[in-house]
């Protein structure tokens, strides 16, 4: 049970991360030339998951810059509003699928002690 709950804070952290690296793309939309990040879950071999947070290097919309100031074009951010709404979504489940893990794992063991008494 303690590895069910330790695999589950794992879980727990690594989704906290996506969700912020998620915000953070997003609160940065209309920043010209910002690269988005993102975050790749890999299970690890004693049990969890681990984050780790990547720059997507890819190039943003072109537009002309017709201010007269700077380059001829400019380069918009290439954060793309629906695949962050569905990372948020997706982060936003798997946290709440595994706080249900430590609440379970937590019932558990309240009835094993329960039952030792």
């Amino acid at each position: 049970m303690i590895g069910a709950i330790q695999s589950a804070l794992s879980g727990l952290t690594a989704f906290s991360t996506q969700v912020t690296v998620t915000a953070h793309n997003v609160a940065n939309v209309a920043t010209d030339g910002f690269k988005k990040s993102r975050t790749e879950l890999t299970a690890v071999e004693s049990g969890g998951v681990r984050s780790a947070i990547q720059k997507d290097e890819t190039a943003g919309p072109m537009i002309l810059n017709n201010t007269g100031y700077g380059p001829a074009q400019l380069e918009l951010s290439n954060v793309d509003l629906a695949e962050e709404a569905v990372n948020q979504i997706i982060g936003q489940r798997g946290f709440e699928a595994n706080i249900q893990t430590v609440k379970t794992a937590d019932e558990m063991l309240g009835t094993i002690l329960d039952i030792r008494k």
